[in-house]
């Protein structure tokens, strides 16, 4: 087993489902630990187990804390072995139901600021000749589905940034991993379930964030440009993003079997 002791792991959105997750597990391998959150609270609380992790806070809507953290964290500060660029947001309903702000917000967490992280810490990495950049797209990179347009729009971007950022970073030494899950039970998705998100996103049945721990984990010993969680969702997925003028005629079939879906799910977590 490989020994990650004296390595620093960064995880951005750390305090949430995913991110809370991987820290457990890369602990666990002897990383030590950076955790980035944009809430204090729910990052102390997160990182209570971790004596000698590294807190930072960033909100990565604000551009001025998103350059600072950028130059003073990832240029100047110690070197990130491995950085997993987790943090995202989403905003339930249709592009033309969701505000103008709500949209920019999901285009920024999403795609922006996560770009100018990974941009960041290309350069870093670049220059010491190691390195792996980890990121949590989601299947919703794959295929965009009614009901989150901004979301995947935000989402197909990074996949595409990953995609050629893989072979520029390839003769340096650094490693380059997208993570594709389906439908996490994360709060987020809780949050979905029971306040009118998309029943789309429960035609599967949800993954555990652990499970998307253990890819990332996989990942580590061995690098791959895209990991899927579940792979047999992926399948479909793939299938829908290559003829995606088919997805409208299976709208009411997908979306029956989705409210089914939520019911179990909901069922599952106790909701109801």
């Amino acid at each position: 087993m490989t020994s990650y002791k004296g390595k620093i792991a960064m995880i951005t959105g750390a305090a949430g489902g995913i991110g809370s997750a991987v820290a457990r597990r890369f602990h666990g391998l002897g990383f030590r630990l950076m955790l980035v959150d944009i809430d204090l609270p729910r990052l102390q609380a997160a990182a209570k187990d971790y004596p000698d992790a590294i807190l930072k806070v960033l909100d990565q809507r604000d551009m001025a804390s998103l350059n600072s953290f950028c130059d003073e964290v990832i240029r100047d500060g110690a070197f990130i072995d491995v950085a997993v660029v987790n943090a995202g947001m989403l905003v339930i309903g249709d592009l033309g139901d969701i505000t103008q702000q709500g949209m920019l917000d999901q285009l920024q967490v999403n795609l922006v600021s996560t770009s100018m992280l990974i941009q960041a810490l290309a350069r870093r990495m670049t220059a010491a000749g190691k390195g792996h950049i980890m990121a949590t797209v989601s299947m919703g990179g794959i295929v965009s589905l009614k009901g989150s347009a901004t979301y995947s729009a935000s989402k197909f971007g990074l996949r595409g940034l990953l995609w050629g950022l893989k072979d520029e970073l390839k003769p340096h030494g650094v490693q380059v991993t997208g993570i594709y899950p389906a439908g996490v039970d994360t709060p987020m998705l809780r949050h979905e379930a029971m306040h009118g998100g998309s029943a789309l996103n429960f035609v599967g049945v949800p993954v555990t964030a652990d499970d998307v721990a253990k890819a990332y984990e996989k990942a580590l010993a061995r690098p791959k440009l895209e990991v899927y969680v579940p792979y047999s969702e992926s399948i479909t997925g793939r299938i829908a993003g290559a003829f995606p003028w088919i997805l409208g005629g299976l709208y009411p079939m997908l979306e029956k079997m989705g409210e089914g879906g939520r019911k179990k799910f909901l069922k599952r977590i106790g909701a109801v």
